[in-house]
């Protein structure tokens, strides 16, 4: 393991660079698929199974595939495979900005495939790089550093859907040629992350993916908080997705708003997050503060449930959606930095990767679960907020149970 460095330094900043310019381009991308499948069949009355199918087709590698990338982020330098996932995303991206430009939405469906795959292997790295480039004491700001410049990559790439969407109309070339663009650039600030080493006793490989989840989830579930904290951490993402459905939906329907508006919706509830992540991250002081992770989660189910009340409030709805966000971040900072500051150092990757599992195999419920609300249920995307928000209630109180389990291990 190479030796820890300060966060100012260029290696940290060369990822930070690099993550945020991965999701960047992710979101960009998606989000540019999401508009062109309302154009083509939600506008026309086909209904949101293909609108939903986005979300399900990114996400199914990160079930699939997360025990391997788990696997390879703890056998091989975490730098290395961050490089090496950078090229394929570039390899990828050339692709789909050939699909754009040809307006082939079924090629649009596999390199969103091929973007969730290459994601998989990128995300156990990307987390688990952090302890050995900054010092323990420093996990909690590193931690908040990535969650803000992930989410202000979040607000730039969902405004620039909506705005680059807009402004091209029918000439899809110009989203294409940007996604290429991004990817480049990403590439090369990944040359410049701090060189890590291969751990020295990595886990078995094993053929079965299942099987490898499976071991790891035992080998987690002693750990009373940490198993608790992959719970919370998956679902943090699994309302995240079904938000970023529901949001565009809600714009439409209810606030009669085009793609420009619904871009700036959706960059306000990321600039919430960013901010309450950055902002978590520093009244941490220096510790891992588990007492905001239900103290997040509990506001976050209130503001989800107040845009119920804001379906005719375009203003209203930005507070709300900001609120949300802040809130949002103060529940996953510390759980997240829980997470990576107290697994083994040896099986880091692959509890990381067994969280990735868990969190993306409830995500992939989401955009079904979503299609089923809005499809044959009926259900507004109004009330879907309320329905958010009542089971982030339920999590919130859960989370209280954590953060007691947590206190009274700190002080055994």
């Amino acid at each position: 393991m190479t030796e820890t460095s300060d966060i100012r330094r260029k290696g940290f900043i060369a990822h930070m660079a690099t993550v945020f310019i991965n999701a960047l381009n992710d979101n960009f991308f998606r989000l540019v698929v999401i508009f062109i499948a309302i154009r083509q069949f939600v506008a026309e009355g086909e209904g949101t199974f293909y609108y939903s199918l986005v979300g399900f087709v990114f996400l199914l590698p990160f079930v699939v595939f997360s025990p391997w990338a788990g696997y390879i982020s703890d056998r091989y330098s975490k730098k290395v495979v961050i490089v090496t996932t950078r090229l394929a995303e570039a390899a990828v991206l050339l692709a789909a900005a050939l699909m754009l430009i040809t307006e082939n939405f079924i090629g649009l469906l596999v390199t969103t495939f091929l973007m969730g795959l290459q994601s998989t292997f990128f995300s156990p790295s990307k987390f688990g790089i952090l302890p050995e480039i900054v010092r323990y004491q420093q996990l909690s700001r590193a931690n908040g550093h990535i969650q803000l410049w992930t989410f202000l990559a979040i607000i730039l790439g969902t405004a620039l859907a909506g705005f680059v969407m807009e402004f091209a109309g029918e000439d899809l070339w110009i989203p294409a040629a940007l996604i290429v663009a991004l990817s480049l650039t990403g590439l090369v600030t990944s040359f410049f992350i701090t060189p890590t080493g291969a751990t020295d006793n990595p886990a078995p490989f094993r053929i079965n993916p299942l099987a490898t989840i499976v071991q790891s989830i035992n080998e987690i579930r002693p750990h009373r908080v940490l198993f608790l904290v992959i719970l919370g951490i998956a679902w943090f993402w699994t309302l995240g997705t079904l938000y970023q459905l529901n949001v565009p939906l809600f714009a439409e329907i209810h606030l009669e708003l085009g793609e420009l508006a619904t871009g700036i919706i959706l960059t306000t509830l990321a600039l919430g997050i960013g901010a309450g992540s950055i902002l978590a991250g520093y009244l941490s002081r220096g510790t891992i503060a588990m007492h905001h992770a239900p103290a997040g989660m509990i506001a976050a189910a209130l503001f989800s449930a107040l845009l119920y009340f804001a379906a005719d409030s375009y203003q209203a709805t930005l507070v709300l959606m900001a609120l949300l966000g802040v809130a949002s971040g103060f529940f996953i900072v510390p759980i997240t930095a829980y997470l990576q500051g107290h697994s083994p150092a040896e099986r880091r990757g692959r509890f990381i990767a067994a969280s990735n599992f868990l969190a993306f195999a409830a995500m992939l419920v989401a955009p079904v679960l979503f299609w089923l609300l809005t499809g044959p249920a009926g259900i507004t995307p109004a009330l879907v907020f309320v329905t958010g928000g009542l089971a982030s209630l339920l999590v919130g109180l859960a989370s209280w149970r954590l953060y007691r389990r947590h206190h009274a291990e700190a002080n055994a």
